[in-house]
């Protein structure tokens, strides 16, 4: 392709070019073309990012940015023949990147934004590329509906999540910290690949720090397991059940602040405090003086757990039942504590079979979001993470990251006398009686900000943002600020009741 574009000159004395005896900007003056293309678009919403779709040489960008001077301005590019205009964008994504161009959209820019984007065709570019063009528009509608869903889920659980937080500190009576090793860690999900693991992680048990997703910890458990920090971080109430089952073996359980925990575990536990860098559930522990650790913000636990064991230690991590892929019998490797109760609910015309069929497909979206996000970020792990397995054939590799056997793991790790990760003790500096007055205080002072709109209101908070009236603008926003006095006389409610 590349000996296929040629530069000139145009009538202006701007350098222009064409593809094929097809020109991408004008002839004659592409400066004011692209002016003219700036003042052509029209927009029913004040847009918070715009993509324009291989704008070459970029001679829309200035323009684009001063007609949306509020919006981030960003270049999908089919071709890298005109990367020296690529620094007037506030960003560049290409669409031949080994990364899918729907995960570099959902990763670097926030659901908000991508929710809230307008995406525009340089018309020369459509018609003289078609394939790359109809490609890139059905990665940014895949990566708006990724975001769509997430935003969804954020809507719907955000007021959950903080109530989580506040009972999470008012309860909270043994925090403890955990120090850096060097040993090999292990971090066990729950997929169907656990289970011919088993024998082998109770065998060379004493080789490595063992991290468990709180789904993995009931079959680890029944086999006489114990790991040595058990992770969650769901907000749901179905979460409580992987953590609080009888013969549970004695752990720390490594929590964030926001998921969803029983009172008891808080109160009779070892527990790892984990908060997100930009999650308001710090605020809380900060007002009431507890140690805690910061953890990345993932779609789903396991990503998590990974990115905190990378942190732990500066020796290899072996991830452990992360098939990442639907299964075509139970989704997790049994026993699992929401599998008992669903099994309760089976009858003869609604069976087993019926029901593990109907969550293998019911999985397979959510699945191929989370398998996108080790894959894209596989090449930044892959010195020291590696997929283990007993020898199980995966439906999917997990990109750069290595597949190693038990045998494998024998040779580099088993007999090595490495430090692992110890727990360190912590205190909380506030006594339990006046907990909730400090929390109480925090949160309403919380909640006169734009950062507790947005996190408690995110689909209120956008539409605010996307709002073209200011009139319109000021009448939501009294709305919002309605809602968030409503949310904390609640929580003054359940805090003052001891709940």
């Amino acid at each position: 392709m590349e000996s296929q574009i040629h530069f000139e000159s145009s009538k202006a004395g701007e350098l222009t070019c064409c593809f094929q005896g097809k020109y991408l900007h004008s002839k004659y003056n592409p400066e004011s073309e692209g002016e003219r293309f700036a003042e052509s678009i029209t927009a029913d919403f004040s847009p918070l990012c715009v993509f324009i779709l291989e704008p070459a040489l970029s001679y829309c960008a200035q323009h684009i940015k001063a007609r949306f001077h509020s919006a981030e301005c960003y270049a999908i590019r089919f071709c890298r023949f005109f990367a020296d205009s690529d620094s007037l964008w506030d960003g560049v994504f290409y669409l031949d990147s080994n990364i899918p161009l729907s995960e570099q959209l959902f990763t670097t820019i926030s659901e908000e934004k991508l929710i809230s984007s307008l995406a525009l065709d340089w018309a020369a570019s459509k018609q003289i590329f078609p394939a790359e063009n109809l490609r890139a528009w059905n990665e940014i509608k895949t990566a708006i509906l990724k975001a769509r869903d997430v935003l969804g889920t954020r809507s719907y659980f955000s007021k959950r999540w903080l109530k989580n937080s506040l009972i999470f500190a008012s309860k909270l009576q043994n925090p403890v910290t955990a120090e850096k090793g060097n040993s090999a860690i292990v971090v066990a999900a729950s997929g169907p690949s656990l289970a011919s693991s088993l024998p082998f992680l109770k065998k060379f048990r004493d080789s490595f720090f063992l991290i468990a997703v709180s789904s993995a910890f009931m079959p680890l458990s029944k086999h006489g397991i114990a790991p040595d920090m058990v992770m969650s971080s769901d907000g749901g109430y179905w979460a409580k059940k992987h953590l609080d089952f009888p013969k549970q073996k004695e752990t720390v359980f490594a929590l964030e602040a926001e998921c969803a925990v029983s009172k008891e575990i808080l109160a009779r536990k070892n527990i790892l405090p984990l908060c997100y860098a930009d999650g308001l559930e710090r605020n809380f522990l900060e007002a009431i003086g507890c140690p805690y650790q910061l953890s990345e913000r993932n779609g789903t636990i396991a990503g998590t757990a990974l990115c905190f064991a990378h942190e732990l230690t500066s020796g290899k991590v072996y991830l452990c039942g992360f098939d990442q892929a639907p299964a075509h019998a139970f989704q997790h490797t049994q026993p699992n504590a929401l599998e008992s109760d669903n099994a309760k609910k089976d009858f003869r015309l609604k069976n087993t079979e019926t029901r593990i069929t109907a969550a293998r497909f019911s999985s397979a979206q959510s699945l191929a979001i989370y398998r996108d996000w080790f894959i894209s970020n596989s090449a930044y792990f892959s010195k020291r993470v590696f997929r283990l397995s007993d020898n199980f054939q995966y439906a999917y590799s997990l990109g750069s990251i290595k597949e190693n056997n038990w045998e494998d793991f024998k040779e580099k790790e088993g007999g090595k006398n490495k430090k692992k990760p110890r727990f360190i003790r912590g205190n909380i500096r506030v006594a339990q009686k006046e907990r909730s007055e400090k929390l109480l205080k925090m949160l309403d002072s919380l909640s006169e900000s734009e950062k507790f709109l947005a996190e408690v209101f995110p689909l209120d908070s956008l539409l605010i943002q996307r709002e073209l009236s200011k009139e319109k603008q000021v009448e939501k926003q009294a709305q919002i600020r309605q809602k968030a006095r409503d949310f904390v006389k609640s929580c003054e409610k359940f805090l003052n009741r001891g709940q």
